[in-house]
């Protein structure tokens, strides 16, 4: 894994694994991996309760969020399809798919997000908007200034 540029601090890209299980063969899995010295609780509340999400993402509202920065400026539809708190969410955003699971070990707590059935093409386009909103999280959970999505755009040919 390669970092992220400069002015993206503590940013990972995330893997673009092969699909497994799926019959088109050119589909892949965006995954990524951030892991915290927090307790898993707060992580999940900054990832579910609306209030906690408006601080680093954008609103939540009537089944809708309107991110505060980014590629998409929303209004994005979104719907809780599997959820057993604190270590399993499933989230369709516009019809995907994303998973996020959490697990704590110790003082650390680590989230793994996954975004299933992705096109190679379209893996260029999402593995930068998965990538910032993550560090975005990170930066909210750490108390960091929140990054802007700008040099994230830049990230699109690591997704190949």
């Amino acid at each position: 894994m390669a970092t992220a540029p400069a002015d993206t601090a503590n940013s990972v890209l995330g893997e673009v694994r092969p699909e497994h299980g799926v019959p088109a063969r050119d589909l892949v899995e965006l995954h990524y991996q951030r892991s915290f010295a927090q307790p898993v609780l707060a992580v999940w509340a900054a990832i579910t309760e609306p209030p906690r999400v408006a601080s680093w993402l954008g609103t939540v509202e009537d089944g809708y969020l309107t991110p505060f920065d980014g590629p998409v400026a929303g209004p994005i539809a979104v719907s809780v399809e599997h959820r057993e708190a604190p270590h399993t969410l499933t989230v369709l955003l516009d019809g995907s798919a994303l998973e996020v699971r959490l697990r704590h070990v110790g003082v650390v707590t680590t989230v793994e997000l996954s975004r299933r059935h992705v096109g190679h093409e379209e893996a260029r386009e999402l593995g930068p908007r998965w990538q910032f909103l993550l560090d975005r999280l990170c930066a909210h959970l750490e108390e960091r200034e929140l990054p802007r999505w700008e040099p994230y755009a830049a990230l699109a040919d690591e997704y190949r």
